[in-house]
C-alpha cells in the first residue's frame, strides 16, 4: 500500500517546496512582479470589455479641458502658456458656470509673484472661487508652494506627483504623503483628494483625517474612504478610459465653440494631453495624459469604487489547493487527464478573479493561477519520471528474448493481465495479434537454420517497426510472435494486421529470390467493455481468440481466400 501511494505523496511534496519557493522568491524577482502587475492590468482591460456599467455614472459631471498641439497652434502659444492667457481661460470657464475647476499643473518659477500676469491669474481664480491646483516635490520632500497670489485664491491644491512602476506604468499613487512627525493627521493632500474635499457637500469646509492604525482616508461625512500603506499609497481604480471622458479643446473654450450645456454646472479638470509635453503615461488602458489618471483617482473616490484587495496569503492558499488537485488527476496515470483538469481550473481561477474584480476587489490572477501552472508542469515532470523509472525496472526484472531482444512471452503475459483490468475499470479496448511465417520449415530444411533464424531476425524487425513506440511485442516462440495492442478497437487491429502484412511482404521481396515468397499469418482478437463486457471472458481467453484467428487466417489464404 505504501508503495504504491509513495511516488504520489512524492509528488506532492516536491510541488509544495517548488510553489514556497515560488511564493518566497515573488517579492524579490522584478520579473515575477511585473508579470503579476501586468495581470491584473488584464482585469482592467477585460471589465472594461465587458460591460460598460463599469464606468461610474458621476463621469458625466466632469469635462476635461485640454491643452493640446492643436490648442497651442490655434492660439498661438507655447507651454508653458502665460499665466494671463489661463486667467482668461478661467474667466471663460466662470462665464459657462463650471462649478469645480481643477488645474493639472503647479504655478513655480518663471513668472514672479508681482507680475501683473500672476495678478490677473490670482483675481480670475477668486472670481471663480472653486479653483484647485497643483503643486510638486522639491528637495527633502517638501512641497514648492505657488506665488502667494495664486496660492491666496486657491480652493486647494495637491501634489501632481505619482508612482512610477518597474515597467514605467502608472498603477499607484499617494492618497496622501504623510508627515514624519508624531502628529498623525499632519499630512499633504494629493490633487485628486483636494478635488475630492473641494466637491464635498458637506456644510462645514470638509478636512481629510488619516486614522493611521486602520490605513484609512476619509474626508466627508458620507463615509467616502480610501485604503492607504502607511506611506499614504495606494492602487488606483482605473474605472474610466481615455475616450470615457468629455473633452474640449482649450482654444474651443477661449474662443467661446463650445455649447454651454457641455460645461454648465460641470467640474473642469484642465491639463496637458498630448506626449510632446511629457505627461502621457502607460496605464492598465494603455497611454494616458496625466490628467486622465488624477481624473480617475477622482471618480473612483466619488463613486466610492477604491479597490480592496484579498490577502495575498489567503490567494496563495487557494492557488495551492488548487494545484494539489490538479496532481492528483494526474496521479490517475492519465496525462491527458491531469491537462484537462490544468484548462478548467486555470480558466476557472482566472474567470473567478475577473468575476471578483467586477466589484472592484482584487484577487492577483497571476497568484491564483500560478499553482496550477507549477502543478501542471509538476505533474507532466513526475509522469514521464515515472513511465522512465517503470521501464527501467522492466528492463532490469525482465528477461528479453536473447535472439531477437523482443520481450518474453511471459512478460507479454503480465503486461496483459494489467491491461486488462485497466480496459474493464476504464471501458477501454485492448487487442492481441499473434503471427507465424508461413512455409517456415521449408526455409529451414532447403536453406538451413542460420537463413531460418536470420528470417526471425527480419519478421522481428519489421513487427517491431510496425508498432506504436508503447505497443508490447513478445517472441512467443520459433517464428511466432504476439503483440499486445494498447486501447486498440478491433477495427484498428485488423487495419494494422494488413499494414502489418503489407509491411512483411514488401521486406520479403527485398531479399533472395528463394526467400521473395515468403509470407505471414495474422490472426487478431479484440475485448471490448463497451461492445460486449463478456467476451472474451479473461486474458487467456482472448490469446486462444487471436490464435484460433490465426489458424483461419493461414487456412483461408492456403485456398486463396483473402481476409
Amino acid at each position: 500500500m505504501i508503495k504504491k501511494y509513495f511516488p504520489t505523496v512524492v509528488t506532492f511534496v516536491l510541488f509544495s517546496i517548488l510553489f514556497s519557493f515560488f511564493a518566497s522568491y515573488l517579492p524579490t524577482s522584478n520579473t515575477l512582479q511585473k508579470m503579476g502587475l501586468q495581470s491584473t492590468d488584464l482585469l482592467f482591460y477585460l471589465r472594461h470589455q465587458i460591460s460598460d456599467e463599469s464606468v461610474p455614472s458621476q463621469i458625466r459631471d466632469i469635462v476635461i479641458v485640454t491643452i493640446d498641439q492643436e490648442s497651442c497652434e490655434k492660439l498661438g502659444l507655447r507651454w508653458p502658456w502665460p499665466r494671463k492667457s489661463l486667467a482668461t481661460l478661467i474667466d471663460r470657464l466662470r462665464e459657462e458656470r463650471v462649478s469645480l475647476v481643477g488645474l493639472n499643473f503647479s504655478f513655480t518659477g518663471l513668472e514672479e509673484s508681482g507680475d501683473a500676469s500672476t495678478l490677473e491669474l490670482g483675481r480670475a481664480m477668486q472670481a471663480q472661487g472653486h479653483v484647485i491646483i497643483g503643486e510638486t516635490f522639491g528637495t527633502h520632500d517638501k512641497l514648492i508652494k505657488s506665488a502667494s497670489p495664486i496660492a491666496f485664491a486657491a480652493a486647494g491644491a495637491g501634489y501632481l506627483e505619482k508612482i512610477v512602476d518597474a515597467d514605467y506604468a502608472i498603477r499607484r499613487s499617494y492618497w496622501i504623503r504623510p508627515y514624519r512627525s508624531s502628529n498623525p493627521q499632519a499630512f499633504e493632500n494629493s490633487f485628486p483628494l483636494a478635488l475630492a474635499l473641494s466637491y464635498s457637500t458637506a456644510k462645514a469646509q470638509p478636512k481629510a483625517f488619516f486614522d493611521k492604525g486602520k490605513s484609512v482616508v476619509t474626508w466627508d461625512h458620507s463615509g467616502k474612504r480610501v485604503y492607504v500603506e502607511p506611506d499614504g499609497s495606494y492602487t488606483i481604480n482605473y474605472v474610466a478610459a481615455w475616450e470615457d471622458f468629455e473633452k474640449i479643446p482649450a482654444w474651443k473654450v477661449l474662443e467661446s465653440h463650445v455649447d454651454q450645456n457641455k460645461l454648465r454646472g460641470k467640474i473642469a479638470l484642465v491639463g496637458l494631453s498630448s506626449s510632446i509635453f511629457s505627461d502621457v503615461h502607460a496605464t492598465p488602458y494603455g497611454l494616458m495624459p496625466g490628467i486622465a489618471i488624477h481624473a480617475n483617482e477622482f471618480l473612483a473616490a466619488l463613486s466610492g469604487r477604491i479597490l480592496r484587495f484579498v490577502p495575498s496569503h489567503f490567494v496563495f492558499w487557494i492557488s495551492w489547493a488548487a494545484g494539489i488537485l490538479i496532481l492528483i488527476f494526474f496521479s490517475f496515470e492519465r496525462i491527458w487527464l491531469g491537462i484537462l483538469s490544468f484548462l478548467i481550473l486555470f480558466l476557472g481561477l482566472f474567470i473567478s478573479a475577473q468575476f471578483t474584480f467586477t466589484s472592484d476587489r482584487v484577487l492577483n490572477p497571476f497568484i491564483l493561477t500560478a499553482g496550477s501552472v507549477l502543478a501542471l508542469l509538476t505533474g507532466i515532470v513526475s509522469n514521464i519520471a515515472k513511465l522512465l523509472w517503470e521501464n527501467q525496472g522492466l528492463h532490469k526484472k525482465v528477461i528479453h528474448d536473447k535472439m531477437t531482444g523482443l520481450y518474453t512471452y511471459d512478460f507479454l503475459r503480465m503486461r496483459l493481465d494489467e491491461e486488462w483490468e485497466r480496459a474493464i475499470k476504464l471501458k477501454l479496448p485492448v487487442s492481441v495479434v499473434m503471427t507465424d511465417l508461413d512455409r517456415f520449415k521449408a526455409i529451414n530444411d532447403t536453406l538451413g537454420h542460420e537463413e531460418g533464424n536470420r528470417m526471425i531476425l527480419r519478421a522481428a524487425a519489421v513487427i517491431k517497426k510496425s508498432v506504436r513506440g508503447y505497443d508490447v511485442v513478445a517472441r512467443y516462440g520459433g517464428d511466432e510472435f504476439v503483440i499486445l495492442l494498447w486501447q486498440t478497437n478491433e477495427e484498428d487491429a485488423k487495419a494494422y494486421r494488413l499494414r502489418l502484412r503489407a509491411l512483411y511482404e514488401s521486406m520479403a521481396k527485398s531479399l533472395e529470390e528463394a526467400l521473395q515468397a515468403s509470407t505471414m499469418s495474422i490472426g487478431v482478437a479484440t475485448f471490448d467493455p463497451v461492445v460486449d463486457p463478456l467476451y472474451p471472458g479473461s486474458a487467456q481467453e482472448l490469446i486462444e481468440v487471436a490464435d484460433k484467428d490465426l489458424f483461419w487466417d493461414k487456412e483461408s489464404r492456403k485456398h486463396g481466400g483473402h481476409r
